[in-house]
């Protein structure tokens, strides 16, 4: 039996925010035709999952063909997800997104950045936590992870929210995340600690690069070459600097780069 679409969306959209949204649109996305895309197992709207920002979400179970939405449906829940950020209703806004992504849908055809820049306003992660946990413990959702974390980081950066960013590194870099952290997340990392004067942390992304064999390509080795030499490192420039051109040239192991800037790394905290 199929839960009702429209008493899970009451669960997330509290009777304050219902007055602010088209009676419309909600019985369109209570209707049968976006009803039977959902499972019980499917829906993120369990009381685990609300009661806490970073609580654990059961794994999906269901082995039903992945459904899709219709342009129609697109277009409904796109219209909703504004209201909901405008009304500071970031947390009914994340579990309809994360609902939406259970039907892999494409990151182009949703508002994903206007809730995404909300998010990045937030005076601290709670929100943003909740929903990448969302999306970390659903399988289903866990292919939007690393564009979804590009998209967040990128913003804190622009607004100088370096410690957000380097707190969003931390945890992608924790061993139960799902994903592997691909190149052009590691270089917004890169590029944005250099640029906000963070070079150690900088220095701690670009050896998880070199560690997991991901080319550094020429763009990154110079933002790092450059951030060295503000710091008055111009040894440690150097010597990273060609280790990295020898490594793309196939003359060097990765593991020596590695011990280099295990060794930058050591004496620049001490």
């Amino acid at each position: 039996m199929v839960v009702p679409f429209y008493s899970s969306l009451l669960s997330i959209v509290s009777p304050s925010t219902i007055s602010m949204i088209s009676i419309q649109r909600l019985r369109f996305l209570s209707s049968p035709s976006f009803l039977s895309r959902f499972t019980p197992n499917s829906l993120p709207f369990t009381s685990s999952f609300s009661s806490s920002p970073n609580a654990q979400i059961e794994h999906t179970t269901s082995t039903t063909a992945t459904p899709s939405l219709t342009q129609e449906e697109i277009t409904q829940i796109n219209l909703l997800i504004p209201r909901l950020c405008s009304s500071n209703h970031l947390k009914e806004a994340a579990n309809l997104i994360s609902t939406a992504f259970l039907t892999n849908p494409s990151l182009e055809s949703l508002s994903i950045s206007i809730f995404i820049h909300r998010l990045s306003l937030e005076h601290d992660l709670t929100q943003s936590m909740y929903f990448l946990n969302s999306l970390k413990y659903t399988p289903k959702t866990q292919s939007f992870l690393l564009p979804i974390c590009k998209m967040l980081v990128s913003l804190y950066f622009k607004e100088r929210e370096a410690k957000k960013a380097l707190k969003i590194f931390h945890w992608v870099s924790r061993p139960d995340f799902p994903c592997v952290v691909d190149y052009g997340l590691c270089a917004v990392f890169v590029n944005g600690f250099c640029k906000n004067d963070m070079v150690v942390e900088g220095l701690k992304v670009l050896r998880v690069m070199v560690f997991g064999n991901l080319k550094v390509g020429g763009e990154v080795r110079m933002w790092v070459y450059r951030s060295l030499l503000r710091e008055a490192r111009i040894k440690e420039a150097q010597e990273l600097n060609e280790a990295l051109k020898c490594v793309e040239n196939g003359d060097k192991g990765n593991d020596e780069v590695v011990d280099l800037l295990d060794s930058i790394i050591s004496n620049w905290i001490e």
